[in-house]
């Protein structure tokens, strides 16, 4: 259990985390606190596969992405909004990151 813990730890030190700027954003366009959405992010999408960074792919490519994921993770409409959110917040296209 402690090895998962220290992994699973390892993986989400590796993705971004909430900053005021991304948290703003997010609160206007989704109304979603990006703190909670990379928890739920984390918590959710870390037991099947590692976790992905949020700038591997556009807000479009991650849109079609996570669909077939969110299926597969029996994820909440809500948790599903919530991680979408934050993906799309951090992708390779925001130009919050440019």
């Amino acid at each position: 259990m402690v090895f998962f813990g220290a992994a699973l730890y390892s993986c989400a030190s590796s993705i971004p985390g909430a900053d005021a700027t991304h948290e703003k954003w997010a609160q206007a366009r989704w109304h979603v606190s990006i703190a909670e959405a990379r928890s739920v992010y984390v918590a959710n999408c870390s037991g099947c596969h590692g976790l992905h960074s949020p700038a591997e792919h556009t807000q479009e490519e991650w849109m079609k992405l996570f669909d077939e994921m969110a299926i597969k993770a029996h994820m909440s409409s809500s948790d599903s909004m919530k991680v979408l959110a934050y993906l799309q917040t951090y992708s390779k296209d925001n130009q919050l990151l440019q």
